[in-house]
């Protein structure tokens, strides 16, 4: 436990000194994303990619809501019936795996 303890005051000390935290040597510099000015940490890295991730789903789930309001009740029902068939076939490769 007093390991574990001392290689993340470690990390803190690396990354407090601008220096990579994996014992690399290397100069941590400020990166630009679309969101925010990242350190290169791993937690900010984490970070920037979940917030990529969420805006990816909500695009997703937009475009699906237009296309459904685009749709006529029969073109509807036609929809969820392949998607359900999609759906089952995902799951029978994914079982023969």
């Amino acid at each position: 436990m007093t390991k574990v303890k001392k290689d993340n005051e470690k990390v803190k000390t690396d990354i407090e000194s601008g220096k990579c935290p994996c014992g690399c040597g290397q100069d941590l510099e400020p990166r630009e994303t679309p969101y925010w000015i990242i350190d290169g940490t791993d937690d900010s890295k984490q970070e920037v990619f979940g917030e990529g991730c969420r805006e990816d789903e909500n695009r997703i789930a937009n475009a699906q809501r237009a296309l459904h309001a685009r749709m006529t009740e029969n073109q509807r029902d036609d929809a969820l019936k392949w998607a359900a068939y999609y759906r089952a076939l995902l799951r029978e490769d994914q079982d023969s795996c």
